[in-house]
């Protein structure tokens, strides 16, 4: 997945694009992004162009693009629904609800050996899914052999951002200073992303947090 800040989440982070693919895809890929991202792309090709639409994917996978599909955030129930709805192997589904500058997603499934990401390793712990410890398992970064989007976003700060960096609870801050330099020097990008991520990740809801923190 690809995560940023938005104008109304104010620097903390939301899911803005995700590509689907790997073995079980047999190379295929599927790629959802915002509204504002442009096209469905499958196989990096725009896919599912009209609304709402069907694709097939070599007898492995079914895509839909409709209206249906229940809400991950309530809140969202005064837009338009625009739902992209895979079916894939191993029983697999995943619904993606796409959003102007944002993305929503449901991802249904058993668990699967060795299974691990951003969202945690599926193992009924919540304590090792948050942010450090999934960094300690995977890096802060995927890497270069696994990125399956075309080009790597260029981290940089705006002033809200460098103000979350001041707002880090002491104790966190700490941590994130002594674990984040195997990310880059203090105070550089990566070292500044590795520190929100620590300090802030994992929360329920970017746009209320976010109004929390008076931001």
């Amino acid at each position: 997945g690809r995560f940023k800040g938005t104008q109304y989440t104010k620097g903390l982070a939301a899911t803005k694009k995700i590509i689907v693919g790997g073995p079980f895809l047999k190379g295929h890929t599927i790629a959802v992004g915002s509204l504002e991202s442009g096209p469905i792309l499958i196989d990096g090709q725009p896919q599912l162009i009209t609304f709402p639409s069907r694709y097939d994917l070599a007898g492995l996978a079914s895509v839909s693009y409709n209206s249906d599909g229940e809400l991950v955030d309530h809140a969202t129930a005064i837009w338009e629904k625009k739902v992209v709805t895979m079916d894939l192997p191993l029983g697999v589904r995943m619904e993606v609800f796409r959003w102007t500058n944002y993305l929503d997603f449901r991802l249904t499934m058993t668990p699967q050996p060795g299974q691990d990401g951003c969202c945690g390793n599926f193992d009924n712990n919540p304590a090792n899914d948050d942010s450090r410890e999934v960094m300690e398992r995977l890096g802060a970064r995927v890497g270069p052999g696994d990125n399956m989007f075309n080009h790597r976003t260029i981290i940089g700060f705006s002033d809200v951002e460098q103000k979350l960096l001041g707002m880090c609870a002491s104790e966190k801050s700490a941590d994130a200073d002594n674990f984040c330099v195997q990310s880059g020097p203090p105070g550089s990008p990566p070292f500044n992303s590795c520190k929100i991520d620590i300090c802030f990740g994992a929360n329920q809801h970017a746009l209320r947090m976010s109004k929390a923190l008076g931001l």
